[in-house]
């Protein structure tokens, strides 16, 4: 073999080794191609089971309970339970699902399970109670009153994807009357998802005036010691105080408690001039007002007449007191 054959030969195994590599790195590259890709699919189609399904609706889905799902195959599976309630799914009936439906699942295990939650939101009695009240205005109710429900605190649980609103489908009330029966719907009239009847009393209320924190005996009671409440119609005795003005100056003749309507007989004028005090006299003559030193002989408050001393010439005489160790002689 000459020198120029030995030379072509090397040079087409070098040509020969250098195909085949390439061949086996193009394959492999496919090769890995093709696995990632399965795999990807495999992955991509295997759904995930979530540990809780909370559900805001009224209907179950696909995706309420698993996750990795196309959106093709988040079909609607069920009725969601009731507001508040919850049921739980068994292995059996996930892997009827994810059959029916071609999701790429299976239960580990027999005792593998998810429960089904319902949010809720609450409609409160207060809530109801004002819908009522709204109700009762419209219907000719004026003044100032609230209403007493008979129910024990009523309230309305309804599915958290719609409007926490209530109102009033059907009254029963007689104008002069203070009863009524009323059945509230929740969310709305035309969309009653929830229905309650209530029945109750109308309470006519009056502002009265009452003390901001409890009084005892001497305090001397201010403009800013009075607050504002209302209180039932029917409660309010005959000389409960509806007028600030009669409190404020006056003393509790015993312990008055705070945001407790006052009775006339549970306060006075405090007590200006006390027995045996030295006072000043005024006596007004023809318009014409002199003034000695005096001592009291009983006690008195504003507008009591008492007895009093002329000590410059120990003459007794009577008086109104008009302040502070003052007393006016007529």
């Amino acid at each position: 073999m000459t020198k120029t054959d030995i030379t072509e030969t090397r040079q087409a195994v070098l040509y020969m080794c250098r195909m085949t590599f390439r061949t086996m790195a193009l394959s492999l590259i496919i090769a890995y191609t093709i696995i990632f890709v399965v795999l990807a699919v495999k992955t991509a189609d295997a759904a995930t089971l979530k540990p809780e399904a909370i559900v805001s609706g009224n209907i179950v889905r696909i995706s309420d309970l698993f996750e990795d799902i196309s959106t093709k195959q988040d079909a609607v599976i069920g009725n969601a339970p009731s507001p508040g309630q919850s049921v739980i799914l068994n292995a059996r009936t996930l892997n009827r699902i994810a059959s029916v439906y071609g999701l790429k699942w299976e239960a580990a295990s027999p005792t593998e399970q998810i429960v089904v939650k319902s949010l809720i939101q609450t409609i409160s009695t207060d809530e109801i109670s004002a819908v009522i009240k709204k109700n009762l205005e419209s219907r000719g109710v004026n003044g100032k009153f609230t209403i007493a429900l008979n129910n024990v605190a009523p309230t309305l649980s309804i599915p958290a994807d719609v409007p926490a609103t209530a109102e009033v489908a059907q009254m029963t009330y007689t104008a002069g009357r203070d009863v009524f029966t009323a059945v509230v719907v929740s969310p709305s009239v035309s969309n009653p998802l929830k229905t309650i009847t209530v029945s109750g009393l109308i309470e006519k209320t009056i502002s009265v005036p009452v003390l901001s924190s409890s009084a005892k005996a001497g305090d001397i009671i201010g403009s800013t010691d009075i607050e504002w409440t209302d209180i039932a119609a029917r409660h309010m005795v005959n000389d409960t105080i509806i007028d600030a003005d009669d409190l404020i100056g006056k003393t509790p003749v015993r312990m008055v408690e705070a945001n407790a309507p006052v009775r006339i007989r549970d306060i006075k004028s405090p007590q200006l001039v006390a027995r045996g005090d030295e006072i000043l006299l005024q006596f007004n003559q023809r318009g014409l007002m002199l003034t000695a030193k005096g001592k009291a002989m009983q006690n008195g408050a504003e507008g009591d007449v008492i007895r009093v001393m002329n000590l410059s010439g120990n003459q007794s005489l009577r008086g109104a007191v008009t302040g502070s160790k003052i007393v006016s002689i007529q």
